[in-house]
């Protein structure tokens, strides 16, 4: 906990009495509305997954036409851990990132409610092409690199659990997505635990892709939610509402195939590359796994992460998830307009598979 009292200190504390301040009746509108999301450490200011076809689409414009609130995204280069920072900071509304540092904010007193899932993060572990590393088990003794303290984090914890290894057996480095690249480009770490930026490298024949959650299945998928905070909820219950339907409705937009070529070109605009994009989606329905729903499903994910973060001592005080979810303003939003069968609520599933 040293790393979040750090973090979070004094500013979480006068998060805390501005939360309890806060009106208590439903502001008309705010004046801003502040979004932060996680980026790909490329200095490009768009992100990925739902909260980017919101924007890039505006179907969160739309919500607020005809009021004189105005939308702000932000996209962060240190994701998770950064993100957590801004909220104890005041300086977001809304954010959209990863289970871990969703489950780590949490547990250091940050007051949030997941409101929406933002869809799933595809793992994947690559290594350099010259050495003999063909799974987990064959990364004790080596260097390898992963962004702490986000879902990607915990994705590789849980492959190293999965066959019988510990951080005691690799040299663990924390870089952000553009340095893993540069450091497996040059040869100075051994391997690394991240997204589809990694294809690119396996494209120029520098590395070898070993794990990708795409082979395991839905419950090894990085995932994460889209949070608001407490004050903000309290005190514009309205524009939680509005917010709610904007990211329906570009899941509904998602789900249309028609549409998957723009998406992906929106995405792009993160920096990662369209042959990469193209690559992670390859025989994946936008339907089956953009669906924005806090249902069982992911309720379930969140409690194996919490419970999985707390055995790893990645946190100490427990989580009320029952209070933490906010699963109403999807539900109602998808009922409004009329796409429930596009949406089913998945019922909870069994423990994730091997890696």
């Amino acid at each position: 906990m040293t790393l979040w009292k750090s973090i979070v200190g004094a500013a979480l504390s006068a998060l805390i009495v501005s939360g309890a301040q806060a009106q208590t009746a439903p502001a008309a509108q705010p004046d801003t509305i502040r979004f932060g999301g996680f980026g790909q450490g490329f200095g490009q200011p768009y992100g990925l997954a739902l909260l980017a076809i919101a924007q890039g689409k505006g179907f969160l414009a739309d919500e607020f036409k005809g009021t004189s609130t105005k939308l702000t995204f932000e996209y962060f280069t240190g994701t998770g851990p950064a993100i957590n920072e801004a909220i104890a900071n005041r300086r977001l509304d809304f954010a959209q990132y990863g289970a871990l540092p969703n489950i780590v904010g949490k547990a250091a007193g940050l007051p949030t409610r997941l409101v929406a899932s933002y869809g799933p993060t595809t793992v994947f572990a690559a290594a350099r092409a010259d050495l003999p590393i063909n799974s987990f088990k064959d990364l004790a003794g080596k260097r390898v690199a992963v962004a702490k303290g986000t879902v990607l984090h915990w994705a590789f914890l849980k492959g190293l659990e999965a066959n019988g290894l510990t951080l005691k057996d690799v040299t663990l480095l924390d870089l952000s997505t553009a340095d893993q690249l540069a450091a497996l480009a040059a040869g100075s770490i051994d391997a690394a635990v991240g997204t589809s930026t990694l294809l690119a490298l396996r494209d120029k024949g520098a590395v070898k892709i070993f794990y990708s959650s795409n082979d395991v299945g839905p419950k090894a998928a990085g995932f994460g939610a889209i949070a608001v905070t407490e004050a903000f909820e309290k005190a514009y219950s309205d524009a939680v509402r509005r917010v709610a339907r904007g990211l329906v409705r570009s899941a509904v937009w998602l789900a249309d195939d028609s549409h998957r070529d723009e998406a992906l070109a929106i995405w792009s605009k993160s920096g990662v590359a369209l042959a990469s994009l193209k690559a992670e989606f390859d025989g994946v329905a936008f339907k089956n796994v953009f669906n924005p729903r806090i249902d069982p499903f992911l309720i379930e994910q969140y409690r194996d992460a919490i419970a999985f973060s707390r055995a790893q001592k990645l946190i100490r005080a427990d989580i009320d998830l029952k209070q933490w979810v906010a699963p109403s303003y999807v539900d109602d939003a998808i009922n409004q307009l009329g796409v429930a069968a596009l949406f089913p609520v998945r019922p909870a599933a069994p423990s994730a598979a091997s890696y």
